[in-house]
């Protein structure tokens, strides 16, 4: 909350109201599902109803608790009215028509779009990196029997299945999204979710994972061969790999992001396999799964100290099959660290 009521000025805000429940944890450490917030100079203060009334007096102690009676909306919009504010900062990206017409009948300032608290949570604390940390512990520890996991004659789903019983037992909340386990020819797709193909002997697989603990997700891809892998197959692995660590490599405060995505995608074009990698080399993770910064050739960004996000390049291959590598890196002050330092990513055979 500091960091950003030391920015409303530049912004040239009064006031600013979130419905993002993601930012309004950030800024409040709430984690139900029905809250709001008003930052100002004059004061703070966050909304809920009756249902998260106990929880919000338990998770909420850095602002004024509004326990509302109307929609949330509405409440931090009449808020503002007494607030007296006339240059109103609203997320853009996250409000619906609906709602912003009740904001703006409520209060009749001016509406500015704003992204100000995505672009202050691309620089993680000390505190969220150690929830990183314990989250991409939890994912090496489980990972030491993927072996167990990935069998021939298992379906995908049941695999993916086992994956998240695995972790659920470790604690935490839950998947951070549906888990991609992707076999043979459907390897080639980057984003096939778990399906009831059965994995055979040969095959390569794709494993996409991650895990939501205190509320901060990670997210990590392995590649791995049932059995003795086809020779182009192998080929693909060794070429992503090495773009894998030549763009965590180019990782360091000042180091413009299109520069670590070209780094990964130079060496792929290189090697004859542009037109197979058509997705962007990373993308920034915390409360959510994708957030700021985004790692690609339009990237506008330029790494910073505290920033988190993977590098993760791949090359599909139509009918044969597909490898992704992806790790998570933290930016220090002189490069990075490798959070998925633990989970191993060199070419393994089941």
């Amino acid at each position: 909350m500091r960091r950003l009521l030391a920015r409303l000025d530049s912004l040239g805000l009064d006031a600013l109201v979130t419905l993002n429940l993601k930012n309004v944890r950030w800024l409040t450490g709430y984690s139900g599902t029905a809250g709001a917030c008003v930052i100002s100079a004059k004061g703070n203060f966050f909304f809920t109803d009756f249902r998260y009334a106990s929880q919000a007096k338990e998770e909420v102690r850095s602002m004024a608790r509004v326990i509302a009676a109307k929609p949330l909306p509405e409440a931090a919009a009449e808020k503002l009215k007494t607030l007296r504010a006339k240059k109103i900062g609203f997320e853009h990206a996250d409000v619906t028509v609906a709602a912003m017409a009740k904001m703006r009948k409520a209060a009749a300032g001016k509406w500015i779009p704003c992204d100000a608290i995505e672009k202050l949570r691309m620089i993680k604390d000390s505190a969220e990196i150690a929830a990183l940390e314990k989250n991409f512990g939890y994912l090496a520890a489980v990972f030491k029997d993927i072996g167990e996991v990935l069998r021939p004659g298992r379906r995908e789903r049941e695999a993916a299945a086992d994956l998240e019983y695995r972790l659920r037992l470790r604690g935490g909340e839950k998947a951070a999204f549906d888990f991609i386990i992707a076999s043979g020819p459907r390897a080639a797709l980057p984003h096939g979710v778990a399906g009831d193909k059965k994995m055979k002997k040969g095959e390569v697989i794709i494993v996409d994972w991650g895990w939501v603990l205190d509320g901060y997700h990670s997210d990590n891809t392995r590649t791995l061969f049932l059995g003795k892998p086809k020779p182009k197959v192998k080929e693909i692995f060794d070429i992503v790999l090495e773009a894998n660590q030549r763009a965590i490599a180019t990782v360091a405060p000042g180091v413009p992001l299109k520069e670590i995505d070209a780094a990964a995608r130079d060496y792929i074009k290189a090697k004859g396999y542009g037109k197979y990698f058509g997705h962007g080399t990373g993308h920034g993770v915390g409360l959510d799964i994708h957030e700021a910064p985004g790692v690609s050739w339009r990237s506008a960004e330029t790494a910073r100290e505290g920033m988190v996000f993977t590098v993760e390049p791949g090359i599909y291959l139509p009918s044969l099959g597909g490898v992704r590598i992806e790790d998570v890196v933290h930016v220090t002050k002189t490069g990075c660290r490798v959070l998925t330092k633990n989970i191993p990513k060199t070419a393994r055979v089941l």
